[in-house]
């Protein structure tokens, strides 16, 4: 099959499983259905059974991005092959991020296994906050992913990151700071001092939702 043809296929596939239920759920829990051309509602998991079977495959990956519907842009991330994914990558297919789900789901699915990827998180992360806001929130995902990675991320790159004044500090309020200090804490044990006293530098709405978090995995 031709790439042309494995995006039809796919798109013909994930129609089949369109759920209006999912796209209320959307709705009115905040995720949004705007920002798409085309919306199925189909569940990420089932996108992600659909989509394995094609994977990996970088070129189809990047015909399903250019696509205007949700559904194939999720299938994108699981069909990508992460070793091939660059920061020119990163970057393109975040400017075209239109909702907290597609930057979520990027970050946490595809971006954070890509060798570019520590740079790049703390790149976003260090942004103006408000100005990049779909960047800081995917930055802070990826951290995340970071520290439950401990054969691949090591402690010291793990280090320098919470060392950046720029990346943990006042204006560090999207709602991914609580899963990155979460994690952190939850697969760094030598790092929990440091989390503990990162907890004075991030807003205090974080502070207290981590601290809860952490409280409950003791």
């Amino acid at each position: 099959m031709t790439t042309t043809e494995k995006v039809v296929a796919l798109m013909r596939r994930l129609k089949i499983e369109m759920n209006g239920a999912v796209t209320d759920a959307m709705r009115e829990y905040g995720g949004g259905t705007q920002g798409y051309g085309l919306n199925y509602g189909v569940s990420l998991p089932t996108v992600k059974d659909v989509a394995r079977e094609y994977a990996p495959d970088h070129e189809l990956a990047q015909a399903l991005w250019r696509q205007d519907v949700r559904e194939l842009k999720l299938a994108a991330l699981f069909i990508d092959d992460p070793s091939r994914v660059a920061a020119g990558q990163m970057e393109a297919w975040a400017d075209d991020w239109r909702t907290p789900e597609l930057a979520e789901q990027c970050a946490m699915q595809l971006f954070w296994k890509s060798p570019e990827a520590g740079k790049q998180a703390a790149e976003w992360a260090g942004l103006p906050s408000g100005e990049a806001a779909l960047k800081r929130l995917a930055a802070f995902y990826m951290f995340g992913r970071f520290a439950a990675a401990v054969e691949t991320v090591s402690d010291s790159e793990l280090s320098g990151w919470l060392d950046d004044a720029r990346i943990f500090g006042p204006t560090a309020a999207e709602r991914s700071v609580v899963y990155a200090l979460r994690e952190i804490y939850r697969h760094r044990p030598a790092f929990r001092m440091r989390v503990t006293a990162l907890l004075d530098r991030v807003p205090d709405e974080v502070a207290g939702e981590v601290r809860w978090q952490v409280e409950y995995l003791k």
